[in-house]
């Protein structure tokens, strides 16, 4: 005799991912611009203490000693960006992999528990849009140290003394952010893969059920319940608030935006699920929320 699971029970556990996604996206934010921040801040700390000896006796530095001053930052933010972008990059190729392997888990298991079957084995990768958005970091990177430098001149420290050179690092350090966004997409990106490689598995009729985060988005929170069979897309700029979010392109699933931490799972209708129909649940707790 099968055993049939309830709805509630799957809705729950499904919702408890996107929870272990945020984790692992924020350990593999810190983990990959750890170097870079590091980097920045002595690098800055040496800036300081060069700026501060040569207004030692003098209220600003003179033409020849500003020209060397600047020439020493930058083979400082030179120094402090070099190689870093790559560090990132594998950071959040190691966390995607991480995402991927648990979200594979976790998909099997519920599609085992709902359908009454076994799943079969899957090998979970990133994904070519994990992939894609780890390789782009390096450039990413790059871009910002390149936005730093341009604010590094002569005619902009004249302007606004020390302040200048403290622009200077606080515009370097939006690369920290770059590489935060990246690592939501990845970590995401990855996750929604291996959900999409274990409804193949399972069969081409499997479908992809959207599961949204708790608190979600007002566009993320539209697509809770929703399904399509796997490698289709779902419908495009649906939202709870068309005002504030929409997102124009239909997507074939999460993310929608970076830090978007919604999940899919495979889904058949014929599957024997006790209780409310799971897409009804999904549906419904996400509006819940969102008027909470």
């Amino acid at each position: 005799m099968v055993r049939v699971v309830s709805s509630n029970w799957i809705a729950d556990t499904a919702r408890q991912l996107p929870a272990a996604l945020r984790r692992i996206e924020q350990q593999a934010a810190r983990d990959a611009a750890a170097p870079l921040a590091t980097a920045l801040t002595e690098a800055q700390k040496t800036a300081t203490r060069h700026w501060l000896h040569a207004t030692d006796r003098q209220a600003f530095p003179s033409a020849s000693t500003l020209d060397r001053l600047i020439a020493a930052i930058k083979q400082m933010l030179a120094d402090a960006f070099r190689g870093k972008g790559k560090l990132a990059a594998d950071a959040i190729r190691i966390a995607a992999f991480n995402s991927a392997q648990l979200s594979a888990k976790q998909a099997s298991a519920l599609a085992a528990a709902m359908s009454g079957e076994p799943t079969p084995p899957v090998q979970p990768t990133i994904g070519p849009e994990a992939a894609a958005t780890a390789d782009a970091v390096p450039a990413a990177v790059q871009e910002e140290h390149h936005r730093a430098l341009a604010l590094l001149t002569a005619a902009s420290v004249t302007a606004l003394g020390f302040a200048g050179f403290t622009g200077v690092f606080n515009r370097a350090r939006r690369a920290i952010t770059r590489i935060a966004r990246h690592a939501g997409v990845a970590v995401t990106s990855a996750a929604a893969h291996a959900a999409t490689a274990v409804a193949r598995t399972i069969g081409p009729t499997t479908r992809l059920l959207w599961v949204a985060e708790p608190g979600a988005c007002p566009a993320c929170a539209a697509y809770a319940g929703r399904s399509v069979v796997a490698g289709r897309r779902f419908p495009a700029a649906l939202s709870l608030d068309p005002r504030r979010t929409v997102f124009a392109t239909a997507p074939t699933g999460p993310p929608l935006h970076p830090h978007c931490r919604c999940w899919t799972i495979p889904y058949s209708p014929t599957w024997p699920v006790d209780g409310t129909p799971l897409p009804a649940l999904l549906h419904r707790a996400a509006r819940t929320e969102r008027r909470a």
